[in-house]
């Protein structure tokens, strides 16, 4: 074969392998250009520990922290309060009361003194310490009601010793059925000596000493403080409550 017939088979051979270089080059291309867009489409990965923390609410319930048992039944001693008093408040026994707190005297509670009320029984719980205000020295120190409220019935049954400092001492008993508060209430003589009563109860059946000499006073007596004897055969002792009123008098025999 002459080269002049030769020419037109290498053009077309030139031809058809541009034409399948330049389409292996678009095909090259296209594939690149998708996996590029196909990596720059953002993904949301959500981590395997981020996707457990929402708790079900039964478990949210069962971890809330249990409210504390409430503990026994205290009621602190106000001023007016007895045994009685207290023992219809919460429907308890007197006896159940003394006997839950160890109570030497059940006619004996002070302001401010704690009393563990056995509501549902009475146990055994251990000793616990009773702060107790300087006024428990006194005898019965709690106004248990208005001063000659109820059947209370104050009298002077006796004056002990008479002109003997040591011994000397008035009586006084309360023969009605209610207890009463002495505070402010007055013991005179007539030579003017006045001895004035603090925040003291007198119970019914009860009886209270007065000492005239000094010492320590007591749930059951109390003391004057002088330094001579005041009584004498003859003479006249009067009680006064705290409005002033003449309630008792007495004459030394």
């Amino acid at each position: 074969m002459s080269a002049r017939k030769m020419i037109p088979f290498l053009l077309l051979n030139i031809v058809v392998s541009s034409v399948v270089v330049l389409t292996i080059l678009y095909l090259w291309d296209n594939r690149e250009g998708s996996t590029e867009t196909a990596v720059s489409i953002p993904t949301t990965i959500t981590p395997d520990f981020l996707q457990n923390t929402a708790v079900p609410q039964q478990q949210l319930q069962a971890t809330e922290t249990p409210e504390p048992d409430d503990g026994p039944l205290v009621h602190v001693v106000q001023a007016g309060d007895t045994l009685g008093i207290i023992s219809q408040l919460y429907d308890v026994p007197i006896e159940a009361i003394v006997a839950e707190n160890g109570l030497p005297n059940e006619n004996i509670i002070s302001v401010g003194q704690q009393l563990v009320i056995p509501v549902g029984g009475t146990s055994t719980p251990e000793p616990q310490a009773t702060a107790v205000p300087e006024e428990a020295v006194l005898p019965t120190p709690i106004a248990t009601q208005p001063v000659g409220g109820g059947d209370a019935v104050v009298e002077i049954t006796a004056v002990i010793g008479p002109g003997q400092l040591s011994d000397e001492a008035v009586m006084l008993t309360n023969t009605g059925q209610a207890p009463i508060a002495l505070q402010n209430w007055k013991l005179l003589d007539v030579d003017g000596h006045e001895y004035r009563f603090g925040q003291v109860t007198l119970f019914a059946g009860s009886d209270l000493r007065i000492n005239t000499t000094s010492g320590v006073n007591s749930p059951t007596a109390l003391f004057w403080g002088l330094n001579e004897a005041i009584w004498t055969p003859g003479e006249t002792v009067t009680l006064q409550d705290s409005t002033g009123a003449t309630r008792v008098t007495y004459e030394v025999p």
